[in-house]
């Protein structure tokens, strides 16, 4: 046998209940932030981004694939999402690409953050 459960009071009307404290930010670019967290959202993506940001120099391939340790195809992989997403330059030299942080690739997340 189930017990029923009390019966509550009647709220304010949904007219009458609590303004939200904040509105819609119509200068907010969310499909522009969620892009940027979808191409972020590997760890390995996030390794990348720091391993480029903290460079004072365009970063080599083969330096990547040594660096963590990974098939280059599935660097590459996870270099392309990063390079749709716009935040990661290519330069090809020869056989090698090298890769950088794209200018400002990250002021849109950091200012929609703070």
């Amino acid at each position: 046998m189930t017990t029923p459960l009390p019966t509550l009071p009647a709220g304010p009307s949904a007219a009458s209940c609590c303004a939200a404290g904040a509105g819609l930010d119509t200068a907010l670019d969310a499909l522009r932030i969620a892009e940027i967290a979808k191409a972020m959202a590997e760890p390995v993506r996030v390794s990348i981004l720091d391993v480029l940001r903290r460079s004072p120099v365009e970063v080599c391939q083969c330096e990547l694939v040594l660096l963590f340790d990974i098939p280059q195809s599935t660097l590459s992989h996870h270099l392309r999402k990063l390079i749709d997403a716009g935040l990661v330059n290519v330069e090809r030299r020869h056989k090698w690409a090298y890769y950088s942080l794209a200018p400002d690739a990250l002021e849109e997340l950091t200012a929609w953050l703070s």
